[in-house]
């Protein structure tokens, strides 16, 4: 058992002493999954990519990638959150209600600028090769789910560059603002 490993993890971002422990017993460290799925587990290193555990009383090591750990409770009874949830996570329809423009006069006063958003799409299917406007269709699409990401609710799009050198695929660059309601 990496002794070492606890000491330098309990001391990062995210340790919470005063977290309440998970249905178990403190005797084994319960690993919280994204998916919500509690695992007992003894923990046994860390690295940037994975955490190495084994089921308790058992020697063989298994290993499990960070970004799939939401938090570990410690038998200890402290935690360590590993890989933040997501709040307020939209809605996966809602980014379709989101307008795009190109006029600024579209941007009503009662709106206020949320951020820049760049996208940059390649052709990869042979129908956007011939036609440009598929390029800008996907384009759309990503700017509005970016967009809705950020609770925007209007995106003026600010500049659109096309490329298509000799011998590689054609592209489209697109800056844009996202705007919502005050």
């Amino acid at each position: 058992m990496a002794l070492g490993s606890y000491c330098l993890q309990d001391t990062l971002k995210g340790y919470n002493a005063s977290a309440s422990f998970p249905k178990s017993k403190l005797g084994v460290d319960v690993m919280v999954l994204m998916t919500g799925e509690q695992r007992e587990v003894e923990i046994r290193k860390f690295s940037t990519k994975f955490i190495y555990y084994s089921r308790p009383g058992e020697s063989i090591m298994t290993q499990i990638d960070r970004r799939l750990v939401n938090a570990i409770y410690y038998r200890s009874g402290r935690k360590e959150i590993i890989t933040p949830k997501a709040v307020d996570i939209p809605q996966s329809s809602d980014w379709e209600k989101i307008k795009i423009t190109d006029n600024p006069k579209d941007v009503g006063p009662t709106m206020i600028e949320i951020d820049v958003i760049e996208v940059e799409v390649e052709a990869n299917t042979r129908e956007q090769y011939v036609k440009p406007q598929t390029l800008e269709n996907s384009a759309n699409i990503i700017l509005r789910k970016k967009a809705a990401l950020i609770n925007g609710e209007l995106v003026l799009i600010k500049k659109k560059s096309h490329s298509r050198p000799y011998g590689e695929a054609p592209s489209l660059r697109v800056e844009a603002v996202a705007y919502r309601k005050i």
